[in-house]
């Protein structure tokens, strides 16, 4: 009988004390290099936790410098700190209409609403009856707010109502726009200009020496001591910071050649695991740079969010019927963009899968 092929395999001398921690939806417990910005956003929102009004803000800036952590971050502790707040986060690539964005927001108040069959104007009417008896301030923090002006049905007018929400509601929100698209402002009603952004808050990109301190912070967590070489963090900081300053590459560089480093059973991080995967990411990006339309945009939503479940997807997209978004699933699956299993490992028809970037 021939010799089973996992005993021809060493095993892995590991370099990863907890990998989560260079995951995209980890969040830090330090978010070092955004001080300022945290300050800001405090100032805006604690007015909620006294009962007063909110200063509703625009966060701007390049992919990947920290926008969203920083919210996530400050809205975090926010709740924590008042229990007179309702910290709302809103990804706009999932939730990209009117409708499901009001609905997103009864949903977090506790007000169970079918995804069709209920109107706009009924869902609203719920969310003040909920919040009539709360008496607390929702801040919506609504990522990738641009998304909403990329359809032909005028889906921002969503922002009018929150821009008004005290008529709609009988109760001020506190609103955090999230964008990296600088023409977004021009792009924006006067009248919800003049009451949906109240101040900018700028995200430049991070230097070299500033994702240095990043990825040091991470790798501490990340990786058992002695296991990096230490060339690598310059390294991987040196390419996000040619690459607009973005510390997610930065990280994901820095997953990858941990990875590569454990494939080759070599027990620590170097310049070539560094190099290798400097290759592999060029190598996606070629290749995602050719796919279109849905398929793009379901590959860009689960890079952007780590991994999502085919039932997000179906309601993400539900213009589209369930088997149209499982072909195309199916077909990113086999062009190697990305995996589908369900938690046990079965991929029949019909049940949920978790989706994930194919590493």
């Amino acid at each position: 009988m021939a010799e089973n092929i996992f005993k021809r395999i060493p095993a892995e001398k590991e370099v990863f004390r907890d990998e989560r921690v260079l995951m995209p939806d980890y969040l830090p417990e330090v978010m070092p290099h955004r001080e300022k910005q945290i300050e800001e956003i405090v100032f805006g929102v604690r007015g909620a936790a006294e009962g007063k009004k909110t200063e509703n803000m625009l966060l701007l800036g390049p992919s990947g410098t920290g926008k969203t952590s920083t919210v996530k971050y400050v809205l975090k502790q926010l709740q924590e700190y008042s229990q007179k707040v309702i910290p709302i986060y809103i990804n706009c690539w999932e939730s990209s209409t009117r409708h499901s964005i009001l609905n997103n927001i009864a949903s977090t108040l506790g007000e169970f609403v079918p995804r069709r069959g209920v109107s706009t104007d009924e869902i609203t009417e719920r969310i003040g009856e909920v919040l009539k008896k709360e008496k607390k301030t929702p801040i919506v923090a609504l990522d990738e707010v641009d998304r909403l002006f990329a359809s032909q049905y005028e889906e921002e007018k969503v922002l009018y109502d929150l821009a008004r929400a005290k008529e709609l509601f009988s109760v001020d929100f506190g609103v955090v726009a999230i964008t990296n698209n600088s023409e977004f402002l021009a792009k924006l009603d006067q009248r919800i200009r003049s009451s949906l952004v109240n101040k900018q808050i700028v995200f430049k990109q991070y230097s070299p020496d500033e994702l240095k301190d990043i990825l040091k912070s991470r790798a501490k967590l990340a990786f058992y001591p002695e296991s990096l070489s230490e060339e690598v963090i310059p390294l991987c900081a040196a390419r996000a910071a040619k690459k607009n300053g973005d510390a997610r590459l930065a990280i994901n560089l820095l997953w990858k050649a941990g990875k590569i480093a454990e494939r080759r059973n070599a027990g620590k991080v170097a310049v070539e695991d560094v190099r290798k995967a400097f290759e592999e990411v060029g190598e996606e990006d070629e290749r995602a740079g050719k796919l279109e339309g849905r398929e793009k945009e379901i590959y860009e939503l689960v890079k952007e969010r780590g991994e999502i479940t085919s039932s997000e997807l179906y309601k993400k997209f539900n213009s589209e019927t369930d088997r149209s978004i499982r072909n195309y699933i199916d077909k990113l699956c086999s062009l190697g963009f990305i995996t589908a299993e369900s938690e046990g490992g079965d991929i029949k028809k019909g049940k949920t899968r978790i989706i994930k970037i194919k590493k």
